[in-house]
């Protein structure tokens, strides 16, 4: 029997150089959203691009709220304060550089009044494949989950992903300190060691994918950096002590692998610099998460069960 009712649904979008990009995806969720009773947050960590006037532009100043913060504290943070913002039973996380079909609001609302307790993945098609949440891989860690899989997502990727609102909240929210890349693999961790199980959405939404790096050299490295880093604050303060042990050496060689990719890429001094912050500061993001963790347990179930 459910005991999370479905009072509506908040769109939550982080905005960082986003404005072209919002201008081509934005009349799409309006259209899809129409007279549903859906609600609008953007958190914007780059406001001089132009966002709120293009958000303006499509919605009732009643429909939205804006949030601008110009010192850009991140994709984690930026999401914890859009969430915090809203007043519905269930927010919808959802990247500025994707299209909305003109049903993709009304499927997702049938989903959630369906179970409105359990967290939703929604399919994203980037870069020429299909991905629905997100899967566990012995050299990266996380990866996107192609739709194809046969084993069940892990958790929602950020890019699209349903959340009762109140078990974000009681899960902390995103790991603010990841900044980007990764924060959504490691509450799905949480979430996964806690018997939070996700549904993977029969919908795959039209997804850029990077809009808000590409071009920028600076910003790959940085990017390049949160990865490296991130990878091991995920395991650091997810992983049981007896599995973190059995990860440490298959992290180790993945990482040798990871290291000839970026330096082909022009990469390996930011990755290089992200592996040794991961390693200075795993202890104490291990530290600031008291809940269970994924262990041997967590692990034979995931390997083990089948999408339905």
């Amino acid at each position: 029997m459910n005991t999370t009712p479905f009072t509506g649904l908040t769109i939550v979008t982080v905005l960082y150089r986003s404005g072209e990009m919002l201008a081509q995806t934005l009349p799409t969720w309006a259209r899809s959203a129409g007279e549903l009773p859906v609600r609008f947050v953007f958190a914007d960590n780059w406001p001089q691009d132009g966002c709120e006037k293009v958000i303006a532009e499509h919605f009732d100043e009643a429909r939205y709220e804006y949030l601008p913060d110009s010192s850009n504290p991140g994709f984690a943070a930026g999401c914890n304060r859009a969430v915090a913002a809203a007043t519905t039973s269930h927010v919808l996380l959802l990247n500025p550089d994707v299209w909305l079909p003109d049903d993709a609001l009304d499927r997702i609302h049938a989903a959630i009044a369906e179970d409105p307790e359990t967290p939703i993945a929604v399919g994203l098609a980037m870069h020429g494949g299909e991905y629905v949440g997100i899967s566990l891989n012995p050299i990266s860690l996380f990866i996107d989950r192609p739709a194809s899989a046969t084993r069940a997502a892990l958790g929602p990727s950020g890019g699209a992903a349903v959340f009762p609102t109140e078990l974000f909240h009681r899960f902390g929210g995103f790991y603010e300190h990841l900044f980007a890349w990764g924060e959504d693999a490691d509450l799905a961790l949480r979430l996964y060691a806690s018997g939070s199980r996700t549904r993977a959405l029969d919908l795959v939404l039209p997804h850029a994918g990077g809009h808000s790096v590409e071009g920028d050299n600076k910003l790959q490295g940085f990017r390049a950096f949160l990865l490296a880093r991130n990878r091991l604050l995920v395991a650091a303060r997810t992983f049981t002590w007896p599995l973190m042990l059995v990860a440490i050496p298959v992290l180790a060689v993945a990482h040798l692998a990871l290291a000839a990719r970026r330096a082909r890429q022009g990469l390996l001094r930011p990755f290089l610099r992200g592996v040794g912050r991961g390693l200075l500061d795993g202890p104490a993001a291990r530290r600031q998460w008291k809940g269970r963790r994924f262990g041997f347990a967590s692990l034979y179930g995931y390997l083990t069960v089948r999408r339905a």
